[in-house]
């Protein structure tokens, strides 16, 4: 194999300026506003400014101050959805979160990751679509591109990189199909 090199000084920043500003001003927002109010009793105040932020969120449902979200305007969120503590919403791209789901805390979705076949590192991104009644557990992780199917339930700590079926339960690093979700 010849000497390869990657060379990061010709990375370039592909986000518009009108992106990166966004960004500044929500987390000077987030920082003063969001996450100050920790009770849920100002749930309806944090989910106003994430609207203001052009985020589309359902009714009755819960985010909590902990939450970290990168872009609100690139957060689509359906009726009675909870994300709990700690979430990680790296939303370069689009994060759908259909109704009657749960992302639990400490999870990480991840819309974009780089292009490692290209010497620059060039900046990727995909959707992550979770369907309804969807259930990802503490401490997992979600890749780009990736569509949790309806009713599905990720297993605490897994690695998810290709799509979920629906009504299965997942767990693992990488994720793996454990069975599929019954009820009695």
């Amino acid at each position: 194999m010849k000497d390869l090199k990657v060379d990061l000084s010709q990375y370039k920043n592909e986000l518009t300026l009108k992106n990166r500003l966004g960004r500044l001003f929500w987390n000077i927002i987030c920082l003063f506003f969001f996450k100050p109010f920790v009770s849920n009793f100002f749930n309806g105040w944090r989910i106003f400014l994430l609207k203001l932020f052009g985020a589309k969120i359902g009714k009755g449902s819960v985010i909590y101050s902990s939450v970290k979200i990168w872009a609100p305007w690139n957060l689509e969120v359906g009726e009675y959805v909870a994300i709990a503590q700690e979430v990680n919403c790296y939303n370069v791209d689009k994060i759908i979160i259909h109704s009657n789901s749960t992302i639990s805390q400490y999870a990480y979705l991840c819309s974009a990751s780089h292009q490692i076949s290209d010497p620059k590192n060039p900046l990727i991104t995909a959707p992550i679509i979770i369907s309804d009644q969807a259930w990802v557990a503490t401490d997992t992780f979600i890749g780009m591109g990736v569509l949790i199917g309806q009713g599905a339930v990720v297993g605490a700590r897994a690695s998810v990189f290709k799509n979920v079926n629906a009504w299965t339960v997942v767990g693992g690093n990488p994720a793996k199909y454990i069975k599929d979700r019954k009820f009695l």
